[in-house]
């Protein structure tokens, strides 16, 4: 089995770095800790932390040339940013090569003993969603050998969304019980909710714990050829669908939203147990290319155990 116990970080890759800064800082409240420009592999990057969650960090990539395979991976997308790699850590990598090795899934890219990228999804569906897995003992997998302290920057007087943390990434998939499956067998990913079928005409999901991490993962399912899940794969493959977030204060995160001109749609609330949840959509055109969510849950556990009919039906 490959075991992940660290998640590190998620990647977004942009055509324009300082663009995407500004916006995460000031939108989402991120914090810059690193940056580095690295000309031996192309790669411009910077690290930014996550309000209110330990360990969690946003990462922003940025290719030096098109000739570099994130130049590449940008032409493909016609230089629209997007998510384009979990980063985590494992106890052996070697293991997990000969484990990924086993189970048919490609290297798209590594550096001999120090990390390696793969799609961990089982190979006949596509590409997935990208990892890149390092070892103990290097914290570098992003061409950011020599990154430096971000500087800090002044305060902005806008408000930010008030982020308590990365809740989960959310796959689709052809068949959320067969990656669930796969997930639990390959890397020990543990089922901890799911709608029960026929909750919502058109998809079906189920959340997975990852062991070792706060970041959970989701997979949705379609229910019908026209589903807004079907025209995402037929699109996207079984890609990363979306990323969640919670807010601590719902009225303050919709304020921020106003206050940088950032609409949101989608918008559903509902009381389970007594306790009431509220979340929204954010496109990916006003975030740097990823669909978020943002929720709300006035008591811990109630949203995510809530009967909620996700409204992402558009995407």
């Amino acid at each position: 089995m490959l075991r992940i116990y660290r998640i590190d970080h998620i990647a977004v890759v942009t055509a324009d770095l300082e663009e995407q800064a500004a916006l995460l800082e000031g939108l989402f409240g991120f914090e810059p800790t690193h940056t580095w420009d690295n000309p031996a592999t192309g790669v411009r990057g910077m690290r930014l932390r996550v309000p209110g969650a330990s360990g969690q960090y946003w990462v922003l990539l940025s290719p030096a040339d098109s000739g570099t395979a994130l130049g590449r991976w940008l032409e493909d997308r016609d230089g629209r940013p997007g998510l384009h790699h979990v980063g985590a850590e494992v106890p052996d990598l070697d293991a997990a090569l000969a484990e990924i090795g086993r189970r048919g899934l490609e290297i798209t890219d590594s550096v001999p003993g120090r990390w390696a990228e793969t799609s961990l999804s089982p190979p006949e569906h596509g590409p997935g969603v990208l990892w890149r897995l390092q070892g103990p003992g290097s914290t570098s997998m992003l061409g950011d050998e020599a990154a430096r302290p971000a500087p800090r920057r002044a305060a902005a007087d806008a408000p930010t969304l008030g982020i308590r943390g990365i809740d989960h990434l959310c796959q689709a998939f052809p068949d959320r019980d067969e990656l669930a499956a796969w997930y639990a067998e390959l890397a020990g990913f543990v089922e901890v909710w799911r709608t029960p079928e026929g909750a919502a005409p058109d998809m079906a999901d189920l959340v997975l714990n990852i062991p070792g991490s706060n970041i959970c993962w989701e997979v949705i399912t379609g229910r019908g050829e026209e589903s807004f899940v079907d025209r995402f794969l037929r699109r996207s493959g079984p890609a990363a669908h979306h990323a969640t977030f919670e807010v601590a204060d719902w009225d303050k995160a919709l304020a921020a939203c106003v206050a940088h001109g950032v609409p949101t749609f989608g918008e559903e609330e509902g009381v389970t147990d007594g306790a009431a949840w509220k979340h929204t959509f954010i496109h990916p055109k006003h975030t740097g290319g990823v669909l978020v969510q943002l929720f709300w849950e006035q008591r811990p556990g109630v949203w995510v155990r809530s009967d909620k009919i996700a409204s992402f039906r558009s995407m």
